[in-house]
């Protein structure tokens, strides 16, 4: 990153949080004031109503900040089926629940309905791919990689000079732990090719087994 486009960054930064947190907002105010008018139709009233929108969107959220931990932790996909079932059903409620509420039956007017609770989708979704993304060009940067997940975030002996030292000390100490990295966790991590990340765990993992039986 040269120092010229530090500072346009920054602030390019700055407004994609402030963005997305307005439009997380207004997205979902208008949720929920169609899940409220939704409830009231239906029967519940007082405070029953005001309580039951809360039930709904509150699942958007939870489910996505769950991917996202999912997608900085290189969880398994299939530990990822639950908070996409989450995130999923959520939604699907929230958008149901919204549409439902419009008395016509035009489609603009439930098209109109719809939006609010698709909107707080994406919008969640843009944010936190964008931070996933800065944190993930920081450490490379810093050539220090996060340890594999399920392990404590011990500190590295040796600092990497470039991304494939870094895969090498990280792939080692995984091994070392009884946790090997996966090729696919070694290319995404420090953006290395499939077959560069294949050559590199055969050689250390060779090499430590190697080690171990000497």
């Amino acid at each position: 990153m040269t120092g010229i486009l530090r500072v346009p960054r920054r602030a390019a930064l700055a407004a994609i949080s402030i963005l997305v947190a307005a439009a997380s907002l207004v997205s979902f105010a208008e949720s929920y004031r169609g899940l409220w008018l939704w409830a009231g139709h239906y029967g519940l009233h007082g405070i029953w109503a005001v309580a039951w929108p809360l039930q709904i969107d509150t699942f958007i959220g939870v489910g996505e900040l769950a991917l996202f931990i999912a997608l900085a932790d290189s969880w398994p996909a299939r530990s990822r089926v639950a908070a996409w079932c989450v995130t999923g059903l959520g939604l699907a409620v929230s958008v149901a629940g919204n549409v439902g509420h419009v008395a016509g039956h035009s489609l603009a007017s439930r098209g109109t309905a719809a939006v609010p609770p698709l909107a707080a989708a994406a919008a969640l979704a843009v944010g936190l791919g964008v931070l996933k993304r800065v944190v993930a060009g920081h450490q490379a940067t810093a050539g220090q990689p996060v340890p594999p997940a399920g392990q404590p975030g011990t500190a590295l002996a040796t600092v990497a000079a470039d991304a494939t030292e870094a895969a090498k000390v990280a792939l080692a100490a995984s091994i070392a732990a009884g946790n090997p990295v996966s090729q696919r966790q070694l290319a995404s991590r420090f953006g290395l090719t499939r077959p560069a990340a294949a050559r590199l765990h055969k050689e250390v993992t060779a090499a430590s087994n190697g080690h171990g039986s000497g």
